[in-house]
């Protein structure tokens, strides 16, 4: 009895740590995804989860690559490239994760960060 009892808690303290929620960021659209991406203004909504505080701490790493401007009403961020190539392009992914987002919606489908880049920021 007293290992079933240690075994039920070790799985809810295991569910705990481990069961984070996923976070998803998504871009209103496909046209202006590619059309931010192009001209190095790119649009991509944050989930409510992330607040203007984290957006303001994680981005003041970036700077030598992009700026970012938050919305905290419509939590939509803006990357302005600095150097708009596919490896400062790159660092978004760094910004996304440190914000503990996973995925990006775009038009219906959930791309994980390494192919949301390969698809649309290369």
């Amino acid at each position: 009895m007293k290992k079933l009892t240690l075994l039920v808690l070790a799985l809810g303290l295991n569910l705990l740590v481990f069961g984070q929620k996923t976070l998803s960021a998504s871009a209103a659209n496909l046209a202006e995804l590619k059309g931010g991406v192009a001209s190095g203004h790119i649009q991509l909504t944050l989930p409510a989860e992330v607040t203007e505080e984290n957006v303001i701490m994680y981005a003041k790493y970036y700077t030598n690559m992009f700026t970012v401007d938050f919305n905290a009403k419509s939590h939509v961020a803006t990357f302005h490239m600095i150097t708009n190539d596919a490896n400062s392009r790159r660092v978004i992914l760094r910004f996304l994760g440190a914000n503990q987002i996973a995925n990006v919606q775009v038009a219906d489908r959930a791309y994980d960060l390494g192919a949301f880049f390969d698809n649309f920021l290369q």
